[in-house]
């Protein structure tokens, strides 16, 4: 369930349109088709069907927000709560980034920067105080947007710590000197 649905519009760039981000529902069909798209992609791009970690589902959601361009859904992404799931991150709240996506006739417009910062936003009204995520060693653009969103590399958690594909990231959402 979500607790609130807004939408904010604005153009990323000028080539990108009507930009919306909406907060929807973990079953909204076309997150979901979207989160399917992503899934594919990355089947291809690691040559399996295997997911490093555990899927994601509607439980600890903070949010998904559905972007669309000129009413078109293009992009998601989702922050779930998971403070307590894992030792290593320790007693505070911590929200974990899943599957961040842009379809790729989107893509270089800066969109999945601007569903970052808003999921950033989000997980700290929600009282998150610092993100983690996972991606892997074929996804270098992924890797360049978190760090240039102030994300750095920690040791692998959970059930990506035994996969060496896995690269996991971490982000200090009450360091005001993190990057936009």
């Amino acid at each position: 369930m979500v607790a609130e649905t807004t939408q904010h519009t604005t153009a990323a760039r000028p080539d990108s349109g009507d930009v919306t981000l909406e907060a929807v529902a973990w079953d909204h069909p076309a997150g979901v088709a979207l989160r399917d798209a992503q899934q594919a992609e990355l089947r291809a791009r690691y040559g399996t069907d295997d997911e490093p970690g555990p899927p994601p589902t509607g439980d600890g959601l903070v949010v998904l927000l559905l972007l669309t361009v000129d009413g078109h859904p293009v992009g998601c992404g989702a922050v779930q709560d998971i403070t307590g799931l894992y030792p290593e991150h320790g007693h505070g709240p911590v929200g974990e980034v899943k599957r961040l996506y842009v379809e790729p006739g989107s893509r270089g417009r800066g969109l999945s920067r601007r569903i970052m910062r808003e999921l950033h936003a989000r997980a700290t009204v929600h009282g998150l105080h610092r993100l983690v995520l996972e991606t892997g060693d074929a996804q270098p653009e992924a890797v360049g947007l978190y760090e240039s969103l102030g994300y750095r590399r920690i040791p692998n958690y959970g059930a990506y710590a035994a996969d060496p594909r896995s690269l996991c990231f971490t982000l200090d959402l009450t360091d005001r000197t993190t990057p936009a």
